[in-house]
C-alpha cells in the first residue's frame, strides 16, 4: 500500500499506526492501573507508577530531531523508524514478561513500564512526522479524527482484552501475548510504503546529499519558531492542557474501586465502552475542526470537561450507582477524545513541514509533561490527605487554564 497515492490509503495506513500505539496504552493506563487499585495500591502508588512510566513521552522533543535528521534509508523517511520501534516494543514486552510483578515496588514497576512507553514514543514521533509529510492541509482535521479514533479503538480493545487476560492468566502471560501480537503486526508495516519509489525492505542508504535536514538545523528551526508569540502561546496551551486529566487518570481507579466499591474488571469494561464511543467523538472533533476551527472546538470541549469534573465533586456519593458512575466515565472519555483530535489538528496545522517531527514532537512532549504534572499533583494531594472530592474540585478549576491560552491564541492568530 502506497500512502501518498490516495486519501484512503493515507487514512487507513496512519489509522493502523495509531491503533498500534493505543495497544500498550490500554494495558498500562487502564486495565493494569484498575487492577493495581483493586490490589490496594493507593493514589500515591499509582501516581508514582504512571508518572515514571510516562516520562519517555516528555523525551519526544529529543527523539524528534533524530527522526527528522536521519532519513537515509531507501525504505523512506519514516518507515525505518516506525518498523524498528514496533519490533523493539514487542521485544520489550517479551523481556518484561519474565519478571514483571505486583510484588515489585511502584518505582520498579514504573521504570519497567517506561521501557514500553519509550519505544511507543519513538513510534509516535515517526508516525506524526509521516502524517505531516503526507496529509494535505484540507484533510488534517478529519484525518486526525480518524487517527485519534483508531488510537482510541486500540486503547479500548487492549484495555478490555488485557483485563480479561490478567484476571484469567496473570500479568506475565498477558505481557507475553502482547509481545507476540505486536511482533505479528509489524508484517503490515513491511508492505506499507510512503511513496511509490520507496523500497519495501532495504538495508542500503541514500547518499548524504539527499538527507532532508541535519540535526543542528532541526534544533535551530525549532528555536526560531518557538520564540514567536503565537507558537509560544501554543506551547503554554500544551503545558496546561492535560493537567486536570493527569489528575483524573491516577484518581479514578481508586475512587471507583476502593470508595465506590466497583469491581476492577467492570470499571475497565465501562471505561472501554467510553473509549469506543470516543472513536466517533474523535472523528467528529476532527471534522468540526476542519469546518469551523480547532480553537472553538477546544473551548467548547474544555467547558464540558470542567462541568463533568465538578459533577464528580457534587455526585461523588452517587458514583456507586452503576448508571451515574458509568455516565461520568463515558462523558469524560468522549470529551477527552473530542478535544484531543482538535488539539492535534491545531498543533499539526502550526507545525513547519521541514522540521515536522521535531516541532510536533516538542509540542506533544509538553502535553505529556502536562499530564505528568497532573499525576504528581494528585499524588501530592493524596499524600497531604486531601479527599478525592476536593481533588476533583481542583481539577474543575484547572480545566479553565487551556481556555484562557486558546483565547489569547485566537487574538494572536488574527493579528498574524
Amino acid at each position: 500500500m502506497v500512502l501518498s497515492n490516495s486519501r484512503l490509503n493515507r487514512r487507513v495506513g496512519l489509522s493502523f499506526l495509531y491503533f498500534i500505539q493505543g495497544v500498550p496504552q490500554g494495558l498500562i493506563y487502564f486495565s493494569l492501573i484498575d487492577w493495581l487499585a483493586s490490589k490496594d495500591f493507593s493514589i500515591g502508588d499509582i501516581a508514582i507508577i504512571t508518572s515514571i512510566a510516562s516520562l519517555p513521552w516528555t523525551l519526544k522533543f529529543i527523539i524528534g530531531p533524530f527522526v527528522d535528521s536521519y532519513q537515509l534509508s531507501k525504505m523512506g523517511k519514516r518507515k525505518p523508524w516506525i518498523l524498528s520501534s514496533l519490533i523493539l516494543l514487542s521485544l520489550i514486552f517479551l523481556f518484561l514478561s519474565q519478571f514483571i510483578s505486583i510484588h515489585l515496588s511502584p518505582v520498579l514497576i514504573g521504570l519497567s513500564l517506561s521501557l514500553i512507553i519509550l519505544s511507543t514514543s519513538i513510534l509516535d514521533v515517526a508516525t506524526d512526522g509521516l502524517a505531516i509529510d503526507i496529509l494535505d492541509k484540507d484533510e488534517r482535521g478529519i484525518s486526525n479524527g480518524f487517527m485519534w479514533g483508531a488510537r482510541t479503538l486500540g486503547v479500548s480493545i487492549s484495555a478490555l482484552i488485557s483485563s480479561i487476560l490478567i484476571r484469567n492468566y496473570g500479568l506475565n502471560q498477558t505481557f507475553e501475548l502482547f509481545g507476540i501480537t505486536l511482533l505479528a503486526s509489524s508484517l503490515f508495516i513491511i508492505f506499507q510504503k510512503e511513496n511509490i519509489t520507496d523500497k519495501i525492505i532495504s538495508f542500503s542508504q541514500l547518499s548524504k546529499k539527499e538527507q532532508a535536514i541535519d540535526l543542528k538545523k532541526a534544533l535551530y528551526g525549532l528555536y526560531q519558531t518557538s520564540v514567536t508569540p503565537l507558537i509560544f502561546m501554543l506551547i503554554l496551551f500544551c503545558l496546561v492542557s492535560n493537567i486536570s486529566f493527569g489528575m483524573h487518570y491516577v484518581s479514578i481507579s481508586n475512587l471507583y474501586t476502593n470508595i465506590a466499591g466497583w469491581d476492577h474488571e467492570i470499571l475497565t469494561k465501562i471505561r472501554s465502552l467510553g473509549l469506543y464511543i470516543g472513536i466517533f467523538s474523535a472523528i467528529g472533533g476532527g471534522y468540526l475542526s476542519d469546518k469551523y476551527s480547532p480553537y472553538k472546538i477546544i473551548i467548547i470541549s474544555q467547558l464540558i470537561i470542567a462541568l463533568t469534573m465538578i459533577s464528580v465533586f457534587i455526585l461523588s456519593g452517587q458514583i456507586s450507582n452503576l448508571y451515574i458512575g458509568s455516565l461520568i466515565l463515558i462523558l469524560l472519555s468522549v470529551m477527552g477524545s473530542f478535544v484531543m483530535s482538535a488539539s492535534l489538528s491545531l498543533c499539526m496545522g502550526l507545525s513547519i513541514k521541514a522540521i515536522a517531527a521535531t516541532q510536533f514532537a516538542f509540542l506533544m512532549s509538553i502535553r505529556h509533561f502536562s499530564r505528568i504534572i497532573g499525576e504528581w499533583l494528585a499524588g501530592l494531594l493524596d499524600y497531604l490527605s486531601i479527599s478525592i472530592n476536593e481533588i476533583y474540585l481542583i481539577m474543575f478549576l484547572l480545566s479553565f487554564l487551556p481556555i484562557l491560552t486558546i483565547q489569547r491564541m485566537m487574538v494572536l492568530n488574527k493579528i498574524r
